[in-house]
């Protein structure tokens, strides 16, 4: 698989996730690169470990999360996820098990997103996408996944490139936003054998 793309299930009673629908709008206008496949995970913490390792077993060069930013008005590319997961109002993305707590505890504080996501930014400007930098992705499954997943990579020294996108719940924006992952795709896809990045660093 060269290139995998993951969005979330609808959660804590919502009936719909704009990751999802995203999702769903991208695979069905087939402008993906070839090799790409899509994926929708149900918000969960113990089940997302498992996938994450399912994946990672085996990883695509390019692992684009998908999530849904419900309190933000822009689209975020994370840069950062951190060792750390708080489920304390959300007992079925919890699994029934402990709500709050360490992702690993004997894990780095901090992983960096392992992807030119500066460049990345730059490129989708110059097609009036609207997104901005950050280095908090929260503390439920989003972190989680972007957290495990690069720390997986860190382990079995791999250098896949694994990013978080939160898009805001906006209806009204799904079709921009089937546009920007269509071409968020297309530009990882042929900048992929270009850049050269640092050794991973787990620390922020």
């Amino acid at each position: 698989m060269r290139g995998l793309i993951t969005a979330y299930e609808p959660f804590r009673g919502r009936k719909t996730n704009q990751s999802q629908l995203v999702l769903e709008g991208v695979l069905a206008n087939q402008r993906l690169p070839s090799g790409w496949r899509g994926q929708t995970w149900p918000v969960h913490l113990p089940e997302l470990r498992r996938r994450v390792q399912q994946v990672m077993a085996n990883p695509p060069r390019i692992w684009l999360a998908l999530g849904e930013a419900g309190k933000s008005s822009q689209s975020r590319l994370e840069t950062r996820a951190h060792n750390r997961f708080d489920l304390e109002h959300d007992h079925v993305a919890a699994g029934n098990g402990v709500r709050a707590g360490l992702l690993e505890s004997h894990g780095p504080p901090a992983l960096r997103a392992h992807w030119p996501v500066v460049q990345l930014t730059s490129a989708m400007a110059e097609k009036s996408h609207l997104v901005r930098l950050s280095d908090d992705p929260g503390s439920h499954c989003c972190n989680a996944l972007l957290y495990l997943a690069n720390l997986e990579a860190q382990k079995n020294n791999l250098r896949p490139w694994i990013g978080f996108l939160h898009l805001p719940r906006l209806p009204s924006a799904i079709a921009d936003h089937i546009r920007f992952i269509e071409d968020a795709c297309l530009w990882l896809e042929g900048a992929a054998e270009s850049y050269t990045l640092p050794p991973r660093n787990g620390l922020s």
